[in-house]
């Protein structure tokens, strides 16, 4: 017998699932239905259920007034007035005589070093002057006898040119007498002559003579002035040994190997830090933006190793500069301390420095449900219900905070904290409306 395939068309066919299959479905997506609106009806049960209630908080009201804003400010004690005293030389600890803190004034004597290469030094240009005085005066005796030895020759040569000039006369004379040859008178004649030229060659070399003198002792009179500017150098850096202040004022440090004898003290050593403590400023850095706040005259608040204190703005910089955190840019501002203050220099100090007085300003009590997060927002009362309300919060100052817009003057505000509640936009208060700051 002949075999016959049917083929089938997948899409005209249909699953094979019994009735009783069927039936557990319906029945399991109906269940499943059920389930969800039980969840829906919970949620809306709950959502629409009773508002939260507190107890515990308190209240305040928002007020109009006068609000003074101000901004901190750091800095530290600076004394302008103050000098580093290093010594020239190098030397050894010698004598100290005053120590930090101490007062002192431009004469006082403030340690004693030994330097024996200057004093080495002073002794040998103290002999090497000697030895050119003594030169000296060799020069001077050597010029005086050469002088006087020619004023000698001079004056014996005068002598022979006048008996010369006799025996020319003379023999003339016999001459024309017929008493005497020519030959004679003029022999006369040229020993005048030789005499004359021995006249005019001591005259030369008197004239030579005097200006030799002179340029030799031009030339040992400097080399004199010249060892005698040495000396004083030497001996004024002897006396830069002992060391001294430029200016009055208090001891704020000094180099410890002073204090021991025989310590060596290298050249250009920081030896003294001395400073005018009468002339003490604080320096602040105050931001930028309240840089047309400041000016010269302004008072500020200071405090200063836990002591208050006032100050006056003496001068504020002009140039801006970078704050120690690098976030913003910072002007200087310079405070003289009222007062007989004394600080300690580098002291760190904190200013409040006020920045102008806003009238009719709306204001609320500074509390703790400012402390929850960066909210906006506060519960302002109305009957027994607090509703969450959206607020913009201006300065804080102290004890007040500005409140720019979202409430009106005499509204109640509830200025405790948020935390238990934090969550609901309207909340019913079990004891009814609290007076003002009490619970």
């Amino acid at each position: 017998m002949a075999e016959f395939n049917k083929i089938i068309q997948v899409e005209e066919s249909s699953p094979l699932i019994s009735r009783r299959k069927k039936r557990k479905a319906y029945i399991a997506g109906a269940v499943a239905l059920i389930i969800a609106a039980a969840i829906i009806v919970t949620v809306f049960l709950n959502s629409s259920g009773e508002i939260q209630q507190i107890g515990d908080y308190r209240v305040d009201k928002v007020t109009m007034g006068s609000f003074t804003t101000s901004t901190e400010a750091s800095g530290t004690v600076v004394l302008p007035t103050q000098v580093s005293i290093v010594n020239m030389e190098t030397g050894y600890a010698k004598e100290i005589y005053v120590s930090e803190g101490d007062s002192i004034d431009d004469s006082t004597i403030l340690a004693v070093l030994d330097v024996p290469d200057l004093e080495e030094q002073r002794d040998d240009l103290l002999d090497e002057l000697e030895t050119e005085n003594i030169a000296l005066e060799e020069i001077l005796l050597s010029n005086e006898y050469f002088l006087k030895e020619i004023e000698i020759s001079l004056e014996r040569l005068y002598e022979d040119i006048r008996e010369a000039e006799e025996t020319v006369q003379t023999e003339k004379e016999l001459m024309e007498l017929k008493s005497s040859r020519i030959s004679d008178y003029e022999a006369a004649i040229d020993s005048l002559e030789s005499l004359e030229e021995k006249r005019e060659d001591l005259l030369l070399n008197k004239a030579k003579l005097i200006q030799v003198n002179e340029l030799s002792l031009r030339k040992q009179n400097a080399k004199i002035a010249q060892l005698k500017v040495s000396l004083e150098r030497v001996q004024a850096d002897i006396e830069d040994a002992k060391i001294k202040s430029p200016i009055s004022g208090d001891i704020l440090s000094l180099y410890e190997n002073l204090k021991v004898p025989g310590s060596l003290i290298e050249k250009n050593t920081a030896l003294f830090t001395v400073a005018n403590t009468s002339d003490v400023y604080i320096d602040l850095e105050v931001y930028e933006q309240y840089s047309s706040y400041l000016e010269e005259g302004g008072h500020v608040e200071l405090v200063i190793s836990n002591n208050a204190l006032k100050g006056e703005i003496k001068q504020i910089g002009r140039v801006a500069s970078m704050s120690s955190d690098g976030l913003a840019a910072t002007v200087t501002v310079r405070v003289e301390p009222d007062g007989g203050n004394t600080l300690t220099p580098g002291a760190s100090a904190v200013a409040d420095i006020p920045l102008g007085t806003k009238e009719e300003a709306l204001l609320l009590p500074r509390g703790s449900y400012l402390t929850t997060g960066g909210q906006k927002y506060v519960y302002r009362i109305e009957g027994s219900r607090a509703y969450k309300t959206q607020v913009v919060f201006g300065e804080i100052q102290g004890s007040q905070v500005e409140v720019l817009s979202g409430l009106k003057e005499g509204d109640r505000i509830i200025v405790s904290s948020y935390q238990n509640f934090i969550d609901q936009d309207v909340v019913e208060m079990k004891k009814g409306i609290l007076e003002e700051g009490k619970k």
